[in-house]
């Protein structure tokens, strides 16, 4: 089996596009709409495959993993063609290929690996997602990040101490 996570990055692009403007219209319902302080793209692999942009707007926010208590309130990305770790047929190999075209077999340290490439992917497309504008329209706090995150722990962006130097909104 093998996955292009190229091939993922639009849908990625086009989930945050519906989420943001979600988002949008759900503030415009509010008389004094909460400003978000923190945007989550969070993910779990290997068993449910999927995505999750979540909205924090508590002023304290954090990257605590917050945002895996308002899964029930947001919409998933599914990633249907991903690999369910455990329906694998014996001896079956898996390979993705990062955003980079490399071919990576995954089999060795699956978690690990696989993590490190779609949340990278998943990096890729909030950074595009900023740069073209898509959270301008959000009501924002003065200071506004942005993180991605595996559910399980394998992936998380940006590093504690590496906040504010590229994950701004």
């Amino acid at each position: 089996m093998i996955v292009d996570i190229r091939k993922d990055v639009p849908d990625f692009l086009a989930y945050i596009r519906k989420r943001v403007a979600e988002q949008v219209a759900a503030s415009k319902k509010l008389k004094r709409p909460k400003p978000v302080t923190r945007i989550d793209f969070g993910f779990e692999f290997g068993q449910g495959n999927e995505l999750w942009l979540v909205f924090d707007t508590r002023p304290d926010a954090e990257p605590d993993g917050e945002w895996t208590l308002k899964l029930d309130k947001v919409k998933a990305l599914k990633r249907p063609k991903w690999p369910i770790w455990e329906e694998l047929p014996d001896g079956e190999v898996v390979f993705f290929i990062d955003l980079n075209g490399e071919k990576v077999n995954v089999m060795k340290s699956p978690d690990k690996k696989i993590c490190k490439i779609v949340g990278e992917a998943m990096k890729h497309a909030m950074m595009e997602a900023r740069e073209a504008g898509l959270f301008k329209r959000l009501p924002k706090a003065e200071r506004c990040e942005m993180g991605v995150e595996n559910m399980e722990g394998f992936y998380g962006w940006p590093k504690y101490k590496d906040r504010g130097k590229e994950d701004l909104v």
